[in-house]
């Protein structure tokens, strides 16, 4: 037990809320509730770093990150459940990580990178995003717009730009002229179909020309979309589309690069509904155009400045936080309308009076040491894994240290094109060309602060099926290395050296608590990680049950007050009533 105490104690030991964990939807909690609800939450992160699973790192950080990540050791207390396996690379490749990290931390380069744990966009008109305008969080942090959406074509074996315009379509030289009639076609149906099912009111601003279709769905296409909504989309699909069109070409475009679902289409247990294709289909559109073609955002300095900046506002607003792997919680006890807490926090239990929110991940612990019975079943079950490599790289061999360039000197190009991309990028390539579920690649550097500016970062994703690991791995390697002298025909011939890799395996379970797996509990249970390429999925979750942790939640406000926000309004009139005022005094005085 003396290992486990702290260097501080705390001394306040009574709190409204007790919350467990600073990934996203935590904090979406912890900001409501010091913010709007007026609640004093205590909110504790069993690691050393805000942000959990979606944090972001120095390089310094993500090179010791194996030693930081839990293990499958049982504890008498509270513990995070692991989530994350570091594959190991080979020899070669462990000896060129050592040498770039050596090189890297000895000097002050490392604070220039921020890699992401789990790299995440945001779509430019999304749930995620209106609660971040809604709290104000462009006064913590800024965004980027990812310009570039590319597609692999299997007949080139290169990457192409997405269709999604009628321009694009019209110029886009992998598609048929009888494919791009049909193709154009299908997208405006479906658009008809969202608008219609969502009551989507048309956005203004968007350039995106298939937002601004208002002609009618007909009743036939809307008869056929009640009658499948609830079945596969690929059966409404198949109903609503021509025989002789090739669907395997165009519902890879539509499923991986316009809907973004992670899992093939081909595969029978993937359950996408029609109502959710619709949902996820419509979302990508009226994101289009906004700020970019492309419908995504990405936060500078790393998705984990977004847990981040909610912490800020919770803060500010009285919370108290803190992150540290010492922490031991050994007791929950319930005791008439409060919680009781035995930890190291203090000599004395901490009373929490209205509930406790933690993440799923140490929820599992809890169930263990307490045995709690709840209304589902808690078994673990290990679904499906998702790998996530990502590299370091530099067209420059200049930039090399000796010991790497010798390693690699049969790669080495002379006088080779050292420019690279100045904006975030996606690559999207369909399943069954390397992997059995589509591949993504997101591609960044310095112009969002991810990287030093004589490197870039890849983020590789698919999800595996049991066959695969280390060779795909090897594959996708070789598919960056190449991916500008072989993949891409825009861009200047030149390779990329890999500087640094690393492999995590990030299990997942579709198996998912209650958000109050106990109706006699006010103790409740964020969602799960997922391997959505956005947050909204969690954001949805929050909107949905923020009304359990408040009673008094008035709609739509989310982080904001109602009673600060009719004030706003005021103030506005004021303002412009003001404004006009001092205009007429302006002209009375010129006469």
């Amino acid at each position: 037990m003396s290992d486990d105490k702290l260097a501080f104690q705390l001394d306040v030991i009574e709190y409204d809320w007790l919350i467990l964990g600073t990934g996203y939807e935590e904090t979406l909690y912890s900001a409501h509730l010091s913010k709007v609800s007026k609640q004093q939450n205590l909110v504790l992160d069993l690691g050393n770093t805000y942000s959990s699973n979606i944090r972001t790192m120095n390089f310094k950080e993500f090179h010791k990150l194996d030693s930081e990540l839990p293990t499958e050791e049982q504890y008498p207390y509270l513990h995070k459940r692991p989530v994350f396996k570091i594959l190991e690379v080979d020899e070669k490749q462990d000896k060129i990580n050592n040498y770039f990290a050596n090189k890297i931390n000895s000097g002050q380069e490392f604070k220039h990178f921020n890699i992401d744990m789990q790299p995440k966009l945001l779509f430019s008109n999304s749930p995620a995003v209106s609660i971040m305008q809604q709290a104000d969080l462009d006064q913590y942090m800024d965004f980027k717009a990812v310009e570039s959406q590319f597609f692999f074509d299997q007949t080139t074996k290169t990457f192409k730009l997405t269709p999604t315009s009628k321009s694009d379509i019209f110029k886009c030289q992998f598609l048929s002229l009888s494919e791009k009639k049909q193709f154009f076609q299908l997208l405006h149906t479906l658009v008809k179909i969202f608008h219609k099912v969502i009551n989507y009111q048309v956005d203004q601003n968007s350039t995106q020309e298939f937002d601004q279709n208002t002609t009618q769905l007909d009743e036939d296409t809307y008869q056929k979309y009640l009658e499948f909504k609830d079945q596969q989309a690929i059966i409404f699909l198949n109903e609503i589309t021509s025989k002789s069109l090739n669907k395997d070409k165009i519902y890879s475009i539509l499923f991986y690069s316009i809907c973004f679902i992670t899992q093939s289409f081909h595969n029978q247990h993937n359950f996408i509904t029609t109502q959710e294709f619709i949902t996820k289909f419509g979302k990508c559109i009226k994101s289009m155009g906004i700020h970019s073609k492309s419908p995504f955002l990405y936060t500078n300095y790393g998705t984990g400045d977004i847990p981040q900046g909610f912490c800020r506002i919770s803060a500010v607003h009285g919370s108290v936080f803190i992150t540290q792997s010492q922490i031991r919680i050994y007791k929950i006890e319930k005791e008439e309308n409060q919680y009781l807490i035995s930890s190291n926090l203090s000599e004395n239990k901490l009373k929490i009076k209205q509930g406790i929110i933690m993440n799923k991940q140490i929820y599992d612990s809890y169930v263990q040491l307490n045995e709690t019975k709840t209304n589902q079943n808690t078994k673990q079950q290990q679904n499906y894994v998702l790998m996530r490599l990502t590299l370091v790289t530099t067209k420059d061999q200049n930039v090399l240290c000796e010991e790497v360039r010798s390693l690699i000197l049969d790669q080495l190009i002379e006088d080779q094109n050292t420019q690279h991309q100045l904006d975030p990028s996606i690559y999207v390539i369909p399943c069954k060309q390397f992997s059995s579920n589509p591949i993504y690649i997101f591609r960044t550097d310095s112009n969002s602060n991810s990287a030093y500016k004589d490197y870039e970062l890849f983020y590789v994703w698919t999800l595996l099926d049991k066959q695969e690991g280390k060779e795909l791995k090897e594959t996708l390697k070789q598919l960056i290395v190449d991916i500008d002298s072989k993949y891409n025909e825009g861009e200047q011939k030149s390779i990329n050296y890999i500087c640094y890799e690393k492999v995590l395996l990030q299990e997942m379970t579709k198996n998912e608590y209650k958000f109050q797996p106990n109706a006699d509990e006010n103790i409740f249970v964020t969602t799960e990680d997922n391997d959505d390429l956005d947050l909204d999925a969690q954001t949805k979750a929050f909107m949905g049950n923020v009304q359990k942790v408040n009673k008094n939640f008035e709609e739509n406000y989310y982080m904001i007050e109602k009673v600060a926000k009719q004030q706003q309004t005021m103030e506005q009139e004021m303002d412009n009533q003001q404004y006009i005022l001092n205009q007429l005094m302006n002209i009375k005085q010129k006469e």
